[in-house]
């Protein structure tokens, strides 16, 4: 045993020669036998049948045939840093460079670290590396792949990582049901059972007591989604107005729609969520652009005064999170709400400076289509049998014509012309008519606003009157038959949406093969993932 084991290590060194061989040339003899004297043959043997599990860092210094690098989703290697709303990196730094300051407090890069010890990880291996990542939890929730686990994927051909990749579905994961050590665990091994089949499955949970679970289980993707009840149709057959948002969600997944705005499910726990954040940003905005002829004497931010504006800016959001954050935060959360909303709109501000757009901030928060709205917006965009409501975040003017732009501020990613019409979005195309059938300004475009990520603006803007419109994407730039067509395409999705809702087809978005994997709602949606 002990001769195959220095056997196997003297050929894993030639291994290796023949691999320096190629890169630099033969090596010489002195240099064969020093890389031999420095072979280790372990004489003990490990164990038959046992597995070292280790973390990254004690496997650094231990050589293994086999090595399973687990854990490699995303949050989990690398892992997670939080930049405290307290005290930032770039203070940190700051601090430490202060003369004669003997102060560390600039923290070690995580990120950079788990790297070395993933590599560490994957250089202990002489015969096989076997990378794995959970793609989903054991309630189905869908997780993403760790940076690294992708690094190493992009390295290979990627018919050759088709080949050495195995996947497991969860039922694989369960155990024999008469093995099985929880109720838990012989339910989820009955419904593997049930897969294979159901007349097994009904016979054993006729026996244990699990007929109704099984019942259940077994029905759980097969239910109709339309809507039945005949007081809930009825309600939305009489339905006259609806909101720009709302068509825009129904068209984009009517499952969504169903249970964020129908059911409209809240959390018990006050937390900080995306809508919360959009609220304030949004709010912050207003009485920033609202502010700024009163403070400054401008309708827009001179480059000049930048850093000032920067202040108001800040005042704004204090006045902003005062306002509409009502419910309990602790203060943790509420000072690093405070934190990444101002650097995402200070980052937003400075971009409006950059573009140096000709027209001027003039109204802003203009509602239509809702009682609370000027009387002349009050009813409403009228599309055939219905109008539509909403609330326009912003509009530009040309302060020498009745001319301008709509802006829609997002939280997330801005649309491209050519995403509008394929995501079927409505809230630019709908404002653009918005703008010219109830406040009265000819639209020469729309513009989402991303306030973080990129902070794109992208959108829908008329060709012809590009001049007024300098420096923005070049593909957003339609002629005047491309551009109506997007309006009148929007319009179209706007009518089929409010058709489907008034006969209670609440399906699946077709565009979609099941589930995106950004959804939340899955655990109370009827729709099978994918």
């Amino acid at each position: 045993a002990i001769d195959l084991r220095a056997e196997e290590s003297v050929l894993r060194v030639l291994r290796d020669l023949e691999v320096w061989e190629r890169l630099d040339g033969p090596p010489g003899r002195e240099e064969i036998v020093a890389a031999l004297e420095r072979v280790t043959v372990y004489t003990r043997p490990v164990g038959d049948g046992r597995v070292a599990v280790l973390d990254l860092l004690r496997a650094r210094t231990r050589r293994f045939g086999i090595v399973f690098i687990l854990g490699l989703e995303e949050g989990v290697l690398p892992r997670r840093v939080a930049e405290t709303p307290f005290l930032t990196d770039d203070a940190r730094r700051d601090l430490e460079n202060v003369p004669g300051s003997r102060r560390r407090l600039m923290r070690a890069d995580q990120v950079a670290r788990d790297r070395y010890l993933f590599y560490t990880a994957c250089t202990r291996a002489w015969r096989r590396l076997t990378l794995v990542r959970e793609a989903a939890t054991e309630e189905g929730r869908p997780l993403e792949a760790s940076p690294f686990y992708e690094e190493v994927r992009s390295r290979f051909d990627a018919d050759d990582v088709a080949r050495w990749t195995r996947k497991r579905p969860l039922s694989a994961l369960s155990w024999q049901l008469h093995e099985a050590p929880t109720e838990r665990e012989r339910l989820r091994a009955l419904a593997a059972v049930a897969a294979e089949s159901e007349t097994t499955a009904r016979s054993l949970a006729a026996a244990s007591g699990w007929s109704r679970r099984l019942e259940r289980a077994l029905g759980a993707f097969s239910r109709p989604t339309e809507l039945v009840n005949p007081r809930t149709r009825e309600r939305f057959r009489e339905q006259a107005r609806f909101s720009v948002t709302e068509l825009e969600a129904f068209g984009e997944c009517s499952s969504i729609w169903f249970v964020d705005r129908v059911v409209d499910p809240r959390p018990i726990d006050a937390q900080v969520d995306p809508r919360l954040r959009g609220q304030v940003a949004h709010q912050a905005l207003y009485r920033f652009y609202a502010g700024l002829p009163k403070r400054f004497g401008a309708d827009q931010v001179d480059s000049g005064r930048l850093e000032e504006a920067i202040e108001f800016l800040r005042e704004c959001l204090t006045d902003a999170l005062a306002g509409q954050v009502r419910h309990e935060l602790d203060e943790l959360d509420r000072l690093e709400l405070e934190g990444t909303l101002g650097r995402d709109l200070e980052h937003f501000v400075r971009q409006d400076v950059a573009l140096g757009l000709p027209l001027v901030p003039r109204k802003f928060e203009v509602g239509f289509g809702s009682d609370r709205a000027a009387p002349e917006l009050q009813r409403g965009l009228e599309l055939g049998g219905f109008t539509v409501s909403g609330k326009i975040d912003r509009i530009d003017v040309d302060p020498f014509s009745a001319r301008g732009i709509v802006q829609d501020y997002k939280s997330g990613t801005a649309h491209a012309a050519s995403r509008i019409e394929a995501e079927g979005r409505l809230q630019v195309p709908l404002y653009i008519l918005a703008l010219r059938d109830l406040v009265g300004i000819e639209p020469l475009g729309g513009l989402y606003r991303s306030l973080s990520g990129e902070r794109e603006a992208r959108g829908l803007l008329r060709k012809d009157f590009r001049e007024d419109l300098p420096g923005l994407a070049d593909a957003d730039y339609l002629d005047e038959d491309g551009f109506w067509a997007s309006v009148d395409q929007a319009q179209d999705r706007a009518r089929n949406a409010v058709e489907r809702i008034r006969a209670g087809d609440v399906r699946h978005d077709p565009r979609v093969p099941g589930c995106p994997r950004w959804c939340e709602r899955f655990s109370m949606c009827r729709i099978e993932r994918a």
